[in-house]
């Protein structure tokens, strides 16, 4: 067989699905060998890492991490009766900011993935663009910034409690040989984001994400858009149903 068909020497078993996600991640970074972060308890729902692998590459314009998972869908074999889709039918993805000399991926960051990938592989319910999730805490650890008028640092609460998902801006969806994969990009909210965006149209959801960051970078320092001057009509204009375009 050839590579494309899934036969490469780069993968010690036959797997045409993963191979597919790595073409497709080689594509947006040639030449870039990820941060890996495989499970040594792959689809083991006792543990705390149910999939098997989650790669982590740095990407560029802005600076910033982009993690992907695998194992949502059918890495190995075709075992699903549904021939259009991979397995659930995508894989997450996360962008998070990269600071200058930040050499390792945060592995908050990783736990996260493998949470919500345990909860679609328990069987709770599919995800798929437009899905607001409430964690029901804050997504990620305590923040530091740089106090007003000097230069200490403050050390305070990430805000973001909760996340919405969104088409990966750069990776979007790709064909495998087990099926149609879309990659689904998580972006934080803050609570008052979170609660009456669960009511909006899916339109309403991604046009927003999009208009406040095109790469859909989750900020965990940032607060919410309400209360930043800048960003406070954007978001009070998708909260009236005004969309430009």
């Amino acid at each position: 067989m050839s590579e494309q068909d899934g036969e490469d020497p780069r993968y010690p078993v036959h797997a045409p699905g993963w191979a597919a996600i790595d073409r497709a991640l080689a594509s947006s970074y040639p030449g870039q060998t990820p941060h890996q972060l495989t499970s040594q308890r792959a689809y083991d729902l006792e543990g705390q890492s149910p999939l098997p692998a989650i790669s982590v590459y740095e990407a560029r314009a802005p600076e910033h991490w982009h993690f992907v998972t695998y194992g949502l869908t059918e890495l190995f074999e075709k075992s699903s009766p549904d021939p259009e889709h991979s397995g659930f039918g995508f894989e997450l993805t996360l962008r998070l900011p990269r600071a200058v000399g930040e050499g390792t991926p945060p592995a908050w960051a990783v736990q996260l993935l493998q949470a919500l990938g345990h909860y679609v592989l328990s069987g709770h319910a599919g995800l798929d663009t437009g899905h607001v999730i409430d964690l029901g805490g804050p997504l990620g650890p305590p923040a530091t910034s740089n106090r007003e008028g000097g230069g200490d640092e403050a050390e305070r609460s990430c805000a973001l409690e909760g996340v919405v998902l969104v088409p990966d801006p750069r990776l979007g969806a790709i064909d495998t040989p087990h099926g149609r994969v879309l990659f689904l990009q998580l972006f934080g909210l803050t609570r008052d984001e979170l609660e009456p965006m669960t009511d909006w149209t899916l339109e309403r959801k991604v046009g927003l994400v999009m208009e406040y960051d095109p790469l859909a970078i989750t900020d965990p320092a940032r607060g919410s858009m309400r209360e930043d001057r800048r960003k406070a009509p954007l978001y009070r204009r998708y909260e009236l149903g005004v969309m430009l375009g």
